[in-house]
């Protein structure tokens, strides 16, 4: 190793074929931004790397790769949805000299399969374990697996490096304050990545980088932000003076602290993600996920979360052993009646590391398709009670009915009449005022659809009215738009998706097993 010598690092995000709707990726196009928000770890990394490295985070939905500059190191973050490119990157920059390095889950879980394409993984959480693999690289003597038994106490962190990405490209930044999660949901990898304790940051640190963002639009990324109710409060009343303007993901538990719902308000939420899962109790209980308990508990606790001026995206997953078709109607049905608008709705898949995949795959359940489509919208598994092409067939229509704007309305009337949503979000530049108040009005009055026109003027009396604040009403029309974009493109898109479902189709699972047996 050479005193003093200055190394190239490039951190990299690999692109992904297939984008569901979620990602919001229409609506990043619309604010005039490539993405709406980029992995934490790429930042994260970067903070833990010394000094004498010459960093880059490239993110190949922003933007591609110079593929003309060869760095001495590259580290790949991997998912699922995005191996099949990550590998590729792997084992181009290591023909052309550079050693390469897979983190994230997908790498974790998979790592005898993912060092073919690496010199080295580092499993699980990379605090410590990072600093470990740089220094022997330094030394030329890389090890092909790095892992912990002892996870990081996780009070204090390094502030992401946001100064190395073009802040202009992305709407809203992440930051994490806790890691771990109790629960032991079938499909779900955060307990397996993190563990089921919890550990938390010190406040005061988690205030300092926010206080350091370069935007006030934030999205906590940590699986159950208020599960310790008590250390969520404290939060609150800490960024509460900071103006920002924020998302999370919680349980619905969280309606049933009156306290914690305002201090939230307060504090600048806008959204809460919920994973309700299934309508289904049978499927609740199939899927371990028994924190959610009935879905009698779920009326009260949107009425009362809604009350406070806050957003709920709903997500639900169909494809469960105990759900058949139904479960699309029934979905559709009730956020319609909730008035649920931000619907998050995915096919069940079995993430490798899961205890579903390991449950499946022992059953000879998975179909092992391309990898890429595991992004929610495609179906990967053999499902009990439905066909592949039954499954997607379906949720394409739902998606498309829930997106509808004739559908949108109906949900806005029943979610805004009550002038709950009266609060102001945070602050925008006023050439961004400028840009959406266009697009509003090109989109939803100089347009020859009744529907669009319709929810627009509905939501611009409310305004009016002082019913719902300015930037809520043009901010949930936008989404909406984007939403809606992004469905349309899927339709365009149907016949490829269709042909790729029904060259996998074997019919559901009870019938294939009766035919083994």
């Amino acid at each position: 190793m050479k005193k003093n010598k200055k190394y190239s690092l490039f951190l990299i995000s690999p692109r992904q074929k297939y984008i569901n709707y979620p990602a919001h990726s229409e609506l990043a196009k619309i604010m005039g931004k490539k993405r709406f928000m980029i992995p934490l770890a790429l930042p994260t990394l970067a903070a833990l790397t010394p000094d004498h490295y010459k960093i880059r985070i490239l993110d190949e939905e922003i933007e591609p790769l110079p593929l003309d500059t060869i760095p001495d190191i590259v580290g790949i973050t991997t998912l699922a949805a995005t191996i099949k490119r990550a590998y590729e990157l792997g084992d181009w920059y290591r023909s052309h000299g550079a050693k390469v390095v897979f983190g994230g889950a997908y790498a974790s879980f998979m790592t005898e399969e993912a060092i073919l394409h690496a010199d080295a993984v580092v499993v699980g959480e990379a605090e410590g374990l990072w600093e470990e693999c740089l220094e022997d690289f330094e030394k030329g003597s890389l090890k092909q697996v790095y892992r912990s038994d002892d996870a990081p106490l996780y009070k204090k962190q390094k502030p992401p490096r946001w100064d190395l990405v073009d802040m202009n490209k992305i709407f809203q930044v992440a930051v994490q304050v806790s890691r771990g999660c109790p629960f032991n949901c079938e499909f779900c990898l955060v307990s397996k990545i993190f563990g089921r304790k919890m550990r938390y940051r010190e406040i005061e640190d988690v205030v300092a980088e926010i206080k350091a963002a370069p935007i006030k639009y934030i999205f906590f990324v940590d699986d159950n932000l208020t599960i310790n109710k008590k250390y969520a409060k404290e939060l609150m009343k800490a960024i509460k003076p900071l103006g920002i303007s924020w998302g999370c993901m919680c349980s619905i538990d969280v309606a049933s602290d009156e306290e914690l719902l305002r201090l939230m308000a307060e504090a600048g939420c806008f959204n809460i993600l919920i994973g309700f899962e299934s309508l289904n109790p049978a499927s609740l209980d199939e899927t371990n996920k028994l924190h959610n308990k009935a879905a009698t508990i779920y009326e009260p606790a949107i009425r009362k979360i809604h009350a406070k001026g806050i957003h709920i995206n709903a997500s639900f997953v169909v494809g469960f052993d105990n759900d058949t078709v139904n479960e699309f109607d029934n979905i559709f049905d009730f956020t319609l009646q909730m008035g649920l608008p931000n619907v998050n709705l995915h096919i069940l898949a079995a993430p490798p590391g899961s205890e579903i995949y390991q449950k499946y795959a022992k059953e000879g359940r998975l179909l092992y398709c391309n990898s890429e489509l595991g992004v929610g919208h495609f179906p990967t598994l053999h499902y009990m009670n439905m066909s592949q092409i039954e499954l997607f067939d379906a949720y394409m229509k739902t998606i498309e009915r829930l997106y509808s704007f004739d559908t949108i309305y109906q949900k806005a009337v029943t979610l805004f009449n009550d002038g709950s949503f009266i609060r102001p979000g945070g602050d925008i530049s006023n050439f961004l005022k400028m840009r959406l108040t266009w697009i509003t009005v090109k989109e939803f009055i100089l347009t020859p659809d009744k529907d669009k026109r319709k929810l627009f003027y509905f939501i611009f009396n409310l305004i009016r009215a002082k019913k719902i604040a300015i930037d809520k009403g043009l901010g949930f029309l936008l989404s909406m738009l984007g939403y809606h974009r992004h469905i349309e493109t899927h339709k365009k898109n149907m016949a490829e998706y269709r042909n790729i479902v029904i060259e996998q189709d074997k019919g559901p699972w009870r019938l294939m097993r009766q035919t083994h047996e």
